[in-house]
């Protein structure tokens, strides 16, 4: 997380009347965007408006690298009550936002830690079955053709189980961190009111 705290240096039009802001630019994964947002709203942060893209900026060369996660900007009165607080209970809120990532993403990784190896003896298999065939051992290729497409079915298959045993392990953990994170947003909330 990126955090720039500058004062606004311009009056609010209108009632003339000076409001020091602070800044705070965020990256989310898209998947949690909104529970970012709710989060920091209870902390007193508003969103920004955030630009509409240029319709004629090229596409980037690598689509789809950053496109799991999106961008915040915030900004608050810098002259909150009980700002000291309400600073802890943010940075309390946001290793429990960093918890919730690292523990949804633990998941995925679970599932290709057993898929890809799979796969990839499954493709071996079916090499060697090819290069049996060419060297013109027809049973040979046979045994290992099938051991390959056996392989590939399991990493196939095994990828609901692994995610159901990894998603059963984790829910408790990322349900505690969800307690922790609305507590400490209602907290400062109260605080803020």
């Amino acid at each position: 997380m990126t955090t720039d705290q500058i004062p606004s240096t311009a009056p609010e039009r209108g009632g003339g009347s000076y409001v020091a802001y602070e800044y705070l630019s965020v990256k989310a994964p898209r998947s949690l965007g909104a529970l970012y947002r709710d989060t920091y709203r209870g902390f007193g942060w508003i969103g920004e408006n955030a630009e509409p893209p240029d319709p004629f900026r090229p596409p980037s060369a690598t689509p789809g690298m950053h496109s799991g996660v999106v961008a915040l900007t915030l900004k608050r009165d810098r002259s909150i009550r009980n700002r000291e607080l309400v600073q802890e209970l943010q940075r309390t809120a946001e290793r429990s936002l960093a918890a919730i990532a690292r523990l949804e993403r633990h998941t995925t990784v679970a599932v290709v830690c057993v898929a890809v190896p799979l796969g990839v003896v499954g493709a071996a298999l079916l090499a060697a079955a090819v290069l049996s065939v060419i060297g013109g051992l027809l049973a040979l290729s046979i045994v290992l053709g099938a051991a390959g497409l056996l392989s590939w079915m399991g990493a196939f298959l095994s990828q609901g189980t692994v995610r159901r045993r990894s998603l059963a392990r984790v829910t408790p953990l990322i349900d505690r961190e969800h307690d922790e994170l609305h507590e400490a947003a209602g907290r400062a909330s109260r605080l803020l009111a």
